[in-house]
């Protein structure tokens, strides 16, 4: 099991950990702030009060023994940056940190960060692409151009095999039936969708936009 690290419980440090929690990890949280602090014991394993720039007190913690460290302190560029260079100092093989701006996201590669999170940004691409892509509702978007999709079968599609569906340089990599709990991965050629199916597929943004207006309607 991976041990994570959480250094900052505001808003975007709070999901992660708790997502992370949910999904079974084990989650140290470490914030400034007692009431915060408090809090976090619903979401975490161990959360602790401290001081997060003082590299003696991340050295106590023992912080080196996670597996991957996240940080996401507020608006101050020197305090994250402080943060993030005392976590790759005392050893921690992996950190994600949230940059404030681009030329903050130069520092923190320049320093040795792993991951640079830029959530603003990635939320616009996010949404500008979710509303560009005709008929999709959940989307996770991939390298340039490319996403997973998910979108709910029309009558069109029903009663078909995968085989019969022209997709083109589209692949549906699983299908939520309606009455089952997990969704099939995989799907052979002859599995027949049904109503109620939500198709997921791969592919390439205009090539998806072209299947949802024919095969696919707005969950």
């Amino acid at each position: 099991m991976k041990r994570f690290a959480v250094i900052g419980i505001g808003h975007f440090g709070s999901t992660v950990a708790r997502t992370l929690f949910d999904a079974g990890a084990e989650v140290i949280v470490v914030d400034n702030d007692k009431d915060i602090i408090q809090d976090a014991t619903e979401f975490s394993t161990q959360a602790i009060h401290a001081d997060a720039t003082e590299k003696r007190a991340l050295q106590s913690l023992g912080l080196e023994d996670v597996d991957v460290a996240i940080v996401s302190l507020g608006e101050r560029m020197d305090v994250i940056t402080l943060v993030a260079l005392h976590l790759i100092e005392i050893g921690v093989p992996y950190t994600s940190v949230k940059a404030l701006s681009a030329d903050h996201a130069k520092i923190l590669k320049a320093i040795g960060v792993s991951d640079i999170i830029h959530p603003e940004e990635e939320s616009a691409i996010r949404l500008a692409t979710r509303l560009s892509l005709n008929n999709v509702i959940d989307f996770l978007p991939m390298i340039s151009g490319y996403s997973v999709v998910s979108m709910l079968a029309t009558p069109l599609a029903i009663g078909k095999r995968i085989s019969d569906l022209e997709t083109m340089d589209v692949q549906i990599v699983a299908i939520q039936h309606k009455e089952s709990e997990k969704p099939t991965l995989i799907p052979h050629d002859e599995e027949i969708i049904k109503k109620g199916d939500v198709l997921i597929l791969i592919g390439e943004n205009n090539e998806i936009t072209k299947i949802a207006e024919r095969y696919c309607e707005d969950i």
